[in-house]
């Protein structure tokens, strides 16, 4: 669009290529060389209509994109397509024809961008929640786009832009980094929440166009009119046109088709044109056309820009005016500057409105549901229709709610929850409240990930409505695994409960097959969101004494099952019982399972120390996740895995895992969503004493119901009792300690392996020299870890017990823990034992074989990687008149966990490219951990990675 372009018989007139605006130009030149360089920016142009947005960066940007041979693609947005949901995505990457996953700018994963891209969506090709999976996909588009060429990407009329795409261009801008790209916009300072979240990014700046000057009016009047402007003139000329750009240039355009020359004499004239210029200009010129050429004006007006490919039919049908005769009236049209050459669109948003603006409204209502129609009988997507239905005041055809909720379905798929709610919202208001049910549903499925609260508030509303339990039940899942993100267990629990209870009676003790398997899923919903805070416990362990326990047939009996092995895990039933359950429950996919109930399982195989079996199943939800660009599951997958690895003593593969984790995490806007990666993060930080920096990550956790949350806050509250405990304040610690041993008996959770704050309040206390009063503790654990019935519970206890007893006993009591934790995977627990062991011999003056034992305990620390334990062990060893042998630390103990997953990967023969898409993180990220790898191993090239990283054990070289 040229927005202040003029003609005169057909000859464009351009006064200059930029009217005045000297500032701004060098600053949005310095910005756009910067961006197409390679250090990516936004710009976003502010201001009314006609100030000279599209004039500056049409102005500039051809330019500055042959200087650098950019892509530059380029979109106006359009009030009748702002509630689609990535119509302005779509309409930028139009001109790259783009249609289907062959092309080769969608290799990867920006094949995931393709529903966006087309007008059609396969709804096989899309996962049930494609959101992330057409973000992910759209940016690794761009990443492609930009590898062969800068890149600019321009939006105009930013004010009506869909906020999907507002939403992608944040997601965008979040993941630059170094691409040579330069984002665009103009708006004219309407503030959406999508546009202020985009002003927020340390890339983007506003720039915030004003008036002309008085002399850049003289300039332009001189180069328009012939002559330099009288005083007179000038003044008159800005107080009618106020500075504006667009209504400047009309203004002498006018003023030149009536021969007027810019002295005193024209001042009456130029003060009469000026009146309301534009819509005056553009309506004389209406008038004086043919009543068909009006009424396709009047038509394409309705239709906003919007009119489909070969639309002359359309325009043609919504006119009245025959089709061979739209393209006469189009031209003429062009000739009087009101349509832009070569489009069905008009050559200002200004003159659209105008138009518009003279038609009464009933009229406009009349032609906007016949063009719904129209459009409808074409053929053409339901959301296309659906923006003409959204301006009516009404919707008094009942197919126009059908085609609302087909639209809604489409920008769902589309991965555009947010486009689909405005029409489902829409539509509720024009149905009865029976017929509102699924629609509400439906709502509520697209706020779930945007808007949980107004989720559940749908959801809530379909409860009350309904008088189904069949319908009842399913809505119930939804419900509860809604308000569990929330932190609503109990009230979820409590709904749950009396579903499942009306669903039993209804459908009787011989259901069908189908009415079994909807009781299953319920039962599994009930038992998983239940589970997560203490005061549903008991509710989840009377429905485990009323309800046998499926076989694990279907997916959602493997779902009861998974859960039921977790709780029987932590409630210390048989180890061999839970195991059974959890192997049950992992038979067969796991794709088939959601992500909570594959990490159930796969918990329980950890408690069991099935550690294989556990990073086996682990692995398999971090594939799907990868597989389906699902970046909440893998993160939580990553974190929950690192605590696996953290448990066995693996913590190169811990600070791998959890620093990965976190650093998708942080980059998302989830930051208060979630605590296991702040946590798991202070751990890390507290195994390398930096205390500040664990502080630091614990400070991010919202801690306002952490005692009522049955699985993060015990882990919550152990790594802020370290903390305290390291810092000297060990009554601070014995604090958080009890909290947790609270939290863990008000729930019911008796399995002392669940969380040991136990063997800490041993540690503490016999720091204290007040080991009375941990003994009782201790005995009560080591009865459970003896039911629990695994080795690493016994060596545990034993470890506590020896902690607490005498010197002479305490080195009988560790040494059985040293061989009891010798037999299992738990190597860190291993070396702290060997560590007490060293320090009760020195108090029992059994110097040498309290050496043997420190040194044992160095080695074994050491390579697992836990600096305080290392240096604890080598005090004592000193303390007990051995000597440090001269420590060869390898460089690889110098990467961070993030740098370690990168170079192993690297290692293993993945692209840079491959490594940032399985890591759900930015290629220059990729580049930048590189970078550090070589500098601290001392290498020259990548193909040097594989021999130094031989280094390692190879079970310090996991993969992602």
């Amino acid at each position: 669009m040229v927005e202040d372009d003029e003609r005169d018989g057909g000859r464009p007139v351009r006064p200059s290529p930029i009217v005045g605006r000297s500032s701004e130009v060098a600053a949005l030149t310095a910005r756009a060389r910067s961006a197409l360089s390679g250090r990516s920016q936004a710009v976003v142009l502010r201001g009314p209509a006609g100030i000279g947005k599209t004039r500056l960066i049409e102005g500039l940007l051809p330019g500055l994109a042959l200087e650098h041979r950019a892509t530059v693609l380029r979109a106006d947005c359009r009030e009748v397509t702002s509630g689609v949901g990535y119509g302005a995505v779509r309409a930028l990457f139009a001109p790259l024809g783009i249609t289907g996953e062959d092309d080769p700018r969608l290799t990867a994963s920006a094949r995931w961008a393709l529903p966006v891209l087309t007008e059609n969506v396969a709804a096989d090709d899309l996962s049930d929640s494609p959101s992330y999976r057409v973000l992910h996909g759209l940016y690794w588009l761009v990443v492609n786009l930009a590898a062969e060429a800068p890149l600019v990407l321009v939006l105009d009329n930013a004010h009506w832009c869909d906020e999907r795409s507002l939403h992608w261009l944040d997601f965008l801008l979040r993941r630059a980094d170094d691409l040579p790209l330069l984002v665009v916009l103009a708006h004219r300072g309407a503030g959406s929440a999508g546009l202020g979240a985009l002003l927020t990014h340390s890339r983007c700046t506003s720039t915030d166009l004003g008036p002309l000057s008085p002399e850049e009016i003289a300039d332009l009047a001189g180069n328009m009119l012939g002559a330099r402007p009288t005083p007179a003139f000038l003044r008159a000329c800005v107080e009618v046109s106020g500075g504006n750009p667009l209504l400047t240039a009309r203004l002498f355009t006018e003023l030149r088709r009536d021969g007027a020359f810019p002295d005193d004499a024209a001042v009456a004239r130029a003060r009469e044109v000026g009146r309301d210029v534009l819509a005056s200009s553009v309506l004389l010129r209406l008038a004086g056309l043919p009543e068909q050429a009006r009424a396709v004006a009047l038509a394409v007006a309705v239709l906003g820009g919007a009119v489909p490919e070969g639309g002359a039919d359309v325009v043609s049908m919504l006119a009245g005016v025959q089709t061979r005769m739209v393209g006469v009236c189009t031209e003429a049209l062009r000739r009087n500057e009101v349509l832009r050459p070569g489009e069905l669109d008009f050559v200002h948003d200004e003159v659209r409105a105008a138009v518009l603006a003279a038609t009464p409204a009933k009229q406009v209502d009349r032609l906007r549901m016949r063009a719904a129609r129209l459009l409808n009988d074409a053929g053409r997507p339901a959301e296309e229709v659906a923006n003409q239905l959204m301006l009516l005041e009404g919707l008094p055809e009942p197919w126009m709610l059908g085609v609302l909720t087909d639209a809604a379905a489409q920008a769902e798929q589309r991965g555009a929850p947010d486009a689909a709610a405005s029409y489902l919202t829409r539509a509720l208001k024009h149905l009865e409240p029976a017929a509102q049910i699924p629609v509400r549903a439906q709502l509520a499925r697209c706020l779930a990930h945007t808007d949980p609260v107004g989720a559940l508030d749908q959801l809530g509303r379909v409860l009350s409505l309904s008088t189904d339990v069949r319908q009842r039940a399913e809505v119930a899942v939804h419900y509860g695994l809604t308000a569990l993100a929330m932190q609503k267990a109990p009230e979820a629990t409590a709904m749950l409960s009396d579903v499942l209870a009306e669903l039993g009676e209804a459908i009787g003790p011989e259901p069908t097959a189908a009415d079994a398997d909807l009781r299953t899923r319920l039962w599994a919903a009930l038992l998983f969101v239940g589970s997560d805070e203490k005061t549903t416990m008991p509710v989840l362990r009377e429905l485990a004494r009323t309800m046998p326990l499926p076989q694990g047939e279907t997916p959602a009996e493997r779902e009861v099952l998974a859960m039921a092995s977790s709780l029987a895990a932590v409630e210390c039933k048989p180890v061999e019982h839970v195991v059974d359950l959890a192997r049950r429950a992992l038979r067969g996919p796991t794709g088939a399972l959601p992500t909570w109930a594959v990490l159930n399982a796969a918990f329980t195989l950890q408690m069991a120390d099935k550690t294989d079996e556990s990073l086996a199943a682990f692995g398999s939800v971090l594939e799907d996740s990868r597989e389906h660009a699902n970046l909440w599951s893998y993160c939580m997958t990553l974190a929950s895995r690192a605590l696996l690895h953290h448990s066995v003593g693996d913590l190169a593969e811990f600070n791998a895992d959890i620093h990965t984790a976190h650093a998708v995490f942080v980059q998302e806007p989830w930051e208060n969503a979630g605590m296991v990666p702040w946590v798991g993060l202070a751990v890390s930080h507290l195994e390398r004493a930096e205390l500040d920096e664990a502080e630091a990550a614990l400070a991010h956790v919202r801690t306002d119901r952490i005692d009522d949350l049955i699985w993060e806050g015990p882990h919550y509250l152990m790594a802020a009792a370290k903390l305290h405990w390291r810092r000297g304040d060990l009554d601070g610690a014995l604090d958080h300690l009890f909290r947790c041993g609270a939290i863990l008996e008000d729930s019911g959770i008796t399995n002392p392996l669940y969380a040991r704050w136990w063997i800490d309040v041993a540690y503490i206390r016999a720091e204290q020299g007040r080991q009375s009063q941990a003994g009782e503790i201790v005995e009560r654990a080591q009865d459970l870890a003896q039911q629990w019935g695994t080795l690493r519970g016994v060596g545990l206890g034993l470890l506590a017990e020896g902690v607490l007893a005498e010197p002479r006993r305490a080195v009988r009591v560790l040494s059985e823990a040293v061989e009891v934790l010798s037999a299992t995977p738990a190597r860190l627990d291993h070396a702290h034992a060997l560590c007490k062991l060293g320090q009760a011999s020195l108090c029992a003056d059994e110097a040498k074989g309290a050496r043997e034992h420190l040194r044992g305990a160095l080695d074994l620390a050491t390579r697992c990687g836990s600096q305080v334990l290392a240096n604890e062990a080598g005090r004592l060893l000193v303390f007990a008149g051995g000597r440090l042998r001269k420590e060869i630390r390898s460089p690889i103990d110098g990467l961070t966990g993030s740098e370690r997953r990168v170079a192993v990967m690297a290692a293993e023969g993945n692209s840079n490219r491959e490594i940032a898409e399985s890591l759900f993180v930015t290629v220059r990220t990729v580049e930048v951990h590189l970078t550090n790898v070589y500098r601290k191993l001392g290498l020259s090239r990548r193909a040097e990675l594989p021999g130094a990283l031989a280094l390692t054990p190879a079970s310090e070289k996991g993969t992602a």
